[in-house]
Order: C-alpha cells, then sequence, then structure tokens
C-alpha cells in the first residue's frame, strides 16, 4: 500500500466516518483521486479478509477491525514507498551496506525504474546537502556517502527513525540486512542495559536505538570509525551509568575504540526513557538552576503559581537527561508532534518559549523550537496533572497505549477522562509494557496500530473537539448498542445555513461550538462566560471597560475594576478585599512592560470565573515611578483558562503605539472595539 493510502486509512481508521469532501480537503485530492485510493485501500484490505471501506450518503465509514492491517508485517516488496520515504531508504541503503551498491540495487529493491533512482538520488544530495554530506559513486565503490562520520550517523539515526516509525520492524529489519548478525544480540544488550541503569526506554526510541547501534557495528567493522573530536568533555560521559554498562553491548567488540563507547553512550544518554526515576541535582546542578529559574520566569509571564513545583523540576530534569545531551552534541531529532503542539498548545507554547533564557544561557546556544515543544507538554501535563478523578466504581476498564512519553500521554489520558467520564483508566503504558499487561480490561486506546485480543480504538495525539465527539459516538454505540452517530455538528450546521447566513470565517468556531455542545461542554464554556477557546475578544463587552478622566488613586482603581465583575457575577465582595489586601504595596511583578498593571489572584486560594476588565486612564496612575494609563483585572477559573486571554494582553503591552491609541480615545464603545479588533487581529496571525 502506498504512502498516501496509509495515511488515508488510518484517519478513516481513527475517525471511522468522515466526509468525502473533508477527506478529500485533507489530503488535497479530488474526488475522482480519492475514489481510486479508496478503491486501492479496499482491495488490500479484501486479500488480507479484512472489512473494507464503505461509502454511503457522501461519507466514507471504516470498521474497527481494519486496524488490523496495519498491525500486518509487510515486506518491502509489498509497499509502494512515497518518494519522500525513498530518499531515508536510500540513505539507509549506503550508510548501513555490506556490498557495494549500483543502480540497480536501488530499482530492484525498491521497485522503481532507472530513471526514479536517478531522480531520488538526486533529491537525496539535496537532502544531505544540509548535513554538509554528498552522494558520490565509483565503478569500484558503488554509491557512498563522503564527509564527516559523525554527521553521516546523524542522518542514519533520523533515516532508520522515520522508517520504523512509519513502516515497522520487518522493513526496517530487510533494509538492515546486514546487520542482522548483530541485532538480536543487541537488542538482549539494550534490555539489560535498561535493567542496569534502572530506566525504561520509550517504544519510539528502543526500536530505532537498537537498530542504530546493530547498523554502527557494521560501519566500525568496515572502519568507518567516529572522529572523537567532537565529544567535548569525555569525563562527564565517562561518569554515567550508560557509559559504564557499554561493558554489556560490546562484548563482541572487545577492542571497539574509545570514541565508538563514547558515541554508543551518547545514543543512551540522548534516548528518552518512561521511567520515573528522577536525575540528582548533584549531578547536573547548574541545570537544575537554570530550569528553576526557568519555572520562575515561567510563572512571571503567566501570572501562575505553579503548584508542587520542585515535582516538575524533578520531571524536568528527569526529560532533559537526553535532552541535554541531544543538544549539546547537536543529536537532536524531530519532534513529530511539534506541529499539533504549536497548533493545539499555541498560547502554551508561547509562553514557554518567551521563558526559555536561561536554559539558553545555560546551553550557551538557541534552543530549537522542537526541543521547547516537549517542555510545553511538561508543563501542560503538570498543570493538569493534579485534577483526578475517583473512577473506582465504574464498571468499563480502558487501557491508554502512547509511545511518546509521560507528558504526551497525561494529557492523553486527562482527555480520554473527559470525554468518557464513566469509564475507568489505567495508566497510560507503552506497547511493550502492554505485551505483558495482566490486568482485566475491556478495550484500548492506542495512538499506534496494535494487536490485542481486546477492541482497539486508533487515536490522534491531539484530538479535535470533532475526533472526540466521533470517537465518543463509536465507543458508546460499541459498548452499549447506543448509536448516536446520526447526530453531527456538520449536519446541524446545514440546517442552519438554510436559515442563516454564516460567514466563513466564523464557521470554523461555530462548528467547534456545536462539538462541545455534543460533547456536553456547553454548560461549562457558558459558565465561563467565553468562546470556546476563552479568546480576549470574546470576553471584552462594553461593560468591561472603564474609561476614567479624572486623578484617582490605587485603592479606588482596584475598587472600580472588582466592582465592575462583580456585577457580572464573575467574582464576590471577597475577592474585593483579598485584591486590597494582596496590591496594596503596588508591587512590581504585576507590571506589564511598563504599559499595563495586571492584578489578580490564584484561583486556588479565592474563587472566581473568568473574566477581565480595563480601565483606561486619561490623567495615568502613579505606579512604581511610572506613569500607568491602562489597569486590567484579570480572573480564572483555574490555571489555564485565561492563558489565551493573558496572551493578548501582552502582545498589547509591548504594543506602545497600539496604548497611544486607545488613550487618546477617550470613548468606551471605541475602546471596546479597539481591544476587539487587536484581539482579532493577533487570533488570525
Amino acid at each position: 500500500m502506498s504512502d498516501r493510502n496509509l495515511d488515508i486509512l488510518q484517519q478513516l481508521i481513527k475517525q471511522r466516518s468522515i466526509k468525502e469532501s473533508e477527506l478529500s480537503q485533507l489530503f488535497d485530492l479530488s474526488a475522482r483521486q480519492l475514489s481510486y485510493s479508496i478503491d486501492s485501500i479496499n482491495e488490500k484490505l479484501s486479500e488480507n479478509h479484512l472489512p473494507t471501506i464503505e461509502k454511503r450518503q457522501g461519507c466514507y465509514y471504516a470498521k474497527n477491525e481494519a486496524a488490523e492491517y496495519l498491525t500486518i508485517q509487510q515486506s518491502i516488496q509489498d509497499i509502494i514507498f512515497s518518494k519522500e520515504d525513498r530518499i531515508y531508504l536510500l540513505i539507509i541503503m549506503i550508510l548501513a551496506r555490506t556490498e557495494e551498491l549500483s543502480l540497480d540495487h536501488f530499482c530492484i529493491e525498491l521497485q522503481i525504474s532507472k530513471n526514479t533512482a536517478l531522480s531520488d538520488i538526486k533529491k537525496a544530495k539535496e537532502h544531505l546537502a544540509k548535513y554538509q554530506l554528498k552522494i558520490e559513486f565509483s565503478r569500484k565503490k558503488g554509491y557512498v556517502i563522503s564527509g564527516n562520520e559523525w554527521d553521516k550517523r546523524v542522518v542514519l539515526f533520523h533515516a532508520i527513525t522515520k522508517i520504523y516509525k512509519y513502516y515497522g520492524e520487518k522493513v526496517t529489519e530487510e533494509l538492515l540486512e546486514g546487520s542482522k548478525k548483530h541485532l538480536e544480540q543487541v537488542k538482549n544488550d539494550v534490555l539489560k542495559i535498561e535493567k542496569y541503569i534502572g530506566v525504561k526506554y520509550t517504544d519510539e526510541d528502543f526500536y530505532p536505538l537498537i537498530y542504530f547501534i546493530a547498523s554502527l557495528f557494521i560501519r566500525i567493522e568496515r572502519e568507518q570509525l567516529i572522529d572523537g573530536s567532537r565529544i567535548g568533555d569525555r569525563e562527564e560521559i565517562e561518569r554515567t551509568k550508560e557509559y559504564q554498562s557499554i561493558s554489556y553491548i560490546t562484548t563482541d567488540f572487545p577492542k571497539l575504540p574509545e570514541a565508538e563507547k563514547l558515541f554508543i553512550a551518547l545514543q543512551l544518554l540522548s534516548s528518552n526513557i518512561r521511567n520515573k526515576g528522577m536525575v540528582s541535582e548533584k549531578e547536573l546542578p547548574l541545570l537544575a538552576n537554570s530550569l528553576w529559574e526557568f519555572l520562575i520566569e515561567f510563572e512571571t509571564n503567566t501570572f501562575l503559581v505553579l503548584s508542587d513545583k520542585k515535582d516538575l523540576l524533578k520531571k524536568l530534569l528527569n526529560h532533559f537527561k537526553p535532552a541535554y545531551y541531544r543538544i549539546k552534541y547537536d543529536l537532536s531529532t524531530e519532534n513529530v508532534l511539534y506541529d499539533k503542539i504549536r497548533s493545539e498548545y499555541k498560547v502554551l507554547h508561547d509562553f514557554v518559549r518567551q521563558s526559555i533564557g536561561p536554559l539558553e544561557e545555560f546551553f550557551e546556544t538557541e534552543i530549537a523550537d522542537e526541543e521547547i515543544a516537549y517542555i510545553t507538554l511538561f508543563v501542560g501535563g503538570h498543570l493538569i496533572g493534579n485534577d483526578h478523578n475517583d473512577l473506582e466504581e465504574k464498571i468499563i476498564k480502558a487501557v491508554i497505549l502512547c509511545p511518546n512519553g509521560i507528558s504526551m500521554s497525561k494529557l492523553i489520558e486527562k482527555k480520554l477522562k473527559e470525554i468518557f467520564p464513566e469509564f475507568l483508566f489505567y495508566p497510560t503504558n507503552s506497547v511493550r509494557e502492554y505485551k505483558s499487561f495482566v490486568l482485566p480490561h475491556d478495550i484500548v486506546f492506542s495512538t499506534v496500530p496494535v494487536e490485542s485480543e481486546k477492541k482497539v480504538y486508533l487515536i490522534s495525539e491531539i484530538l479535535s473537539k470533532g475526533e472526540q465527539l466521533r470517537l465518543r459516538q463509536d465507543v458508546i454505540k460499541d459498548l452499549y448498542h447506543l448509536d448516536f452517530s446520526g447526530i453531527r455538528s456538520t449536519d446541524i450546521l446545514n440546517v442552519v445555513k438554510q436559515y442563516v447566513t454564516v460567514n466563513k470565517k466564523t464557521e470554523t468556531n461555530v462548528l467547534e461550538a456545536l462539538d462541545s455542545l455534543l460533547l456536553g461542554e456547553q454548560k461549562r464554556t457558558n459558565d465561563e462566560g467565553m468562546g470556546s477557546k476563552n479568546e480576549l475578544s470574546q470576553v471584552i463587552i462594553k461593560e468591561n471597560i472603564l474609561f476614567i478622566e479624572d486623578v484617582v488613586t490605587w485603592e479606588t482603581l482596584l475598587r472600580k475594576a472588582s466592582q465592575c465583575l462583580i456585577e457580572q457575577n464573575i467574582i464576590s465582595s471577597e475577592y474585593t478585599d483579598a485584591l486590597l489586601k494582596e496590591y496594596r504595596d503596588q508591587p512590581a511583578y504585576i507590571m506589564l512592560r511598563q504599559r499595563i498593571v495586571l492584578p489578580h489572584l490564584d484561583p486556588t486560594m479565592i474563587e472566581q470565573k473568568l473574566g477581565v476588565c480595563f480601565i483606561v486612564l486619561k490623567q495615568g496612575l502613579e505606579y512604581q515611578d511610572q506613569k500607568i494609563h491602562v489597569v486590567a483585572l484579570l480572573t480564572t477559573p483555574d490555571k489555564t483558562s485565561h492563558l489565551t486571554i493573558l496572551y493578548h494582553i501582552n502582545r498589547m503591552a509591548k504594543d506602545a503605539e497600539f496604548i497611544e491609541q486607545l488613550i487618546a480615545l477617550e470613548d468606551e464603545i471605541k475602546i471596546t472595539e479597539a481591544i476587539q479588533g487587536f484581539a482579532s487581529d493577533q487570533e488570525d496571525q
């Protein structure tokens, strides 16, 4: 099955049902192209005696059993690879070769023509140029990649990881045929290393790691050795348990060069682990200090007080043990969830990035945004991590499988508990751990294809509202034989559009609101007095704006702002008393860019709903030796609901020209419109 068809099949299995137009748009295909792909998919499903994709009333439907196709071990000969993936296949074939390779090898192995093979080699050259590497050909040596051995290995590891994640064990092992003699032994050795060190590598790192180490031995046998000059502090690595465990993995290589031992140790150190064992602050005290400063900076930027901050510090240290070596020795791998994190957690990610300075000072380099995205998951997981539900009395028991580590597992676990509050969820497992899972359970939610005697629901790492709704409908239908699948937000919107004009720009927001309604979230949304995304433009109304021409005291301002929100039942008079007590001395830490003062209270200290009151002062206010013209009182029911609003206020404080325009308006309606317009412009970016 082709790369694109596998993507289409995965999408259909995850969503169970999807409109033809949505699927066409998602993969940028015409209706005819999509129909051809579905026919090809159905042909493969039929060959494997699996239920085919059905089309009814403009929608495609997939049965959950079709997911079994994704766990079938296919060989290279069974797959039509995409041109993008063939680049990685060529790299693996050349760098892990045990014989000289000609053009014919590529044509036969990948089932492509010579012209296609030449075109693929050209694309591979362009890809390798980013790493200062070249593909060269000679009659004596065949195709080789020339350049620094370190860079070759970085490229090889990326390629192995890509192919394994998409095509699985059999295809990867076929490509690394020459490494097969080392593979089983390396796997056993890494399992021993896990036990010795007391860690458990994530699935997504464990398998690429053993394939990569096995392929390294082939390169070492061919005397393609690493240049140790790029390894700076050798003593630092030699003191680690990972380095000391190398004796487990080098039994067959008693004369392994020291640089190679250090390089293999770096691979172990830079691989992610699932265990909850923490890094001692004595090992990396400067890193611990920098992480603590990062957390303080994050609290300052978000006006949050992180609970159990020391616990979060330990988790970040545990994450940064591999990240430390990835960043320091330029071994960073691609974050496969990066685009989704940027999309679904944009505001939180931006706040983390704004706070990353102390860590960049520690590493003396700019930290890649992909690495920052990992930190976003940890912080996000911590913010929601203390919200536990007592589900012990529930009947349905569910297992969650996720190969991506603890932070993503927590987010998935949290979301599934929200979608299925009536289920009992076991702590998230890796695929390897699930193979020995013995506790009773009824269903499995997994982010990767997996074989199980129980019903498996393949899900995305980050679920949109529409995907959440479809998942709940499908699971309830399967378990309780209650069919709510006829209730779709798109169908409701189509009926509404027959009578009301819906602006294309707002259609997405309407669909999300309908999905929230069908998921039973509308009450919470209304209680918070906001749209589904907690945007500033949606909470700002004329009643939230005060324009004051006269000179007033700081205490009077706080009382006026509080009264504004009291009248809307967002806070009580107790909030006013606490606010006056907290900010009597005009602290500097609530000033944003010396332009906006932002008083607020911790939601764990006093009850409050989501709200904001803006006061624009014509005469200004003396605050910390600064003339301030804008004060914003921000309230929030929890530690995350306000982040998007805070993000917009932060952006507003950075825009001196906008603040000047705001002061000059002198009219509450115009001020309201200006703030709404500013926030809407930011949302569209």
